[in-house]
């Protein structure tokens, strides 16, 4: 039986609010959060599911094992890779071949789209992280996070402003 045609029922009731993303992200932050803790994960609190952050890790355990040169980061990556960035690269391809959701889009300007990806990733690492690990650091009390917070929404805001003029 293909999976692309079999029809799901939806939840009824009070149950519907379970399955929406919103409720699962409430439910995968809190229990992130209760699982440092439970679990005494370190190093370090808050570290989250960061592609920005777990790739400058994974890049940075390679640079150590190919070259044997260290830069600056968590303390963690010396010993044993982050493959966050690469599971979830994986995963999200092999769930989209599988639901036929998978196509190549065309960009218009390579080069462009790959400067923009680098200033992404560079903004991602000085407001020190993702909106993920930005949310558990709030969880966990940092008031700076609420800062970053703002920063990011506000670039979110503008970068919106300027893709509907146009530019």
């Amino acid at each position: 039986m293909d999976i692309n045609k079999k029809k799901v029922k939806s939840p009824k009731g009070n149950y519907r609010f379970i399955y929406t993303p919103i409720m699962f992200g409430i439910i995968i932050g809190v229990l992130a959060v209760l699982a440092q803790p439970v679990f005494r994960i370190q190093p370090p609190q808050a570290y989250g599911i960061c592609t920005v952050c777990h790739a400058r890790d994974l890049i940075n355990w390679l640079s150590i094992k190919i070259f044997s040169y260290e830069f600056e980061t968590v303390a963690a990556v010396v010993a044993l890779p982050l493959t966050t960035t690469v599971g979830i690269f994986v995963g999200s391809f092999i769930s989209s071949k599988f639901n036929g959701e998978f196509r190549l889009v065309k960009v218009e300007n390579l080069i462009k789209m790959f400067f923009l990806g680098i200033l992404v990733s560079n903004f991602g690492l000085i407001i020190i992280s993702c909106p993920t690990r930005l949310f558990l650091r709030l969880a966990f009390g940092d008031p700076f996070s609420l800062l970053s917070i703002a920063g990011l929404l506000s670039g979110i805001s503008i970068g919106v402003i300027i893709l509907k003029k146009g530019v």
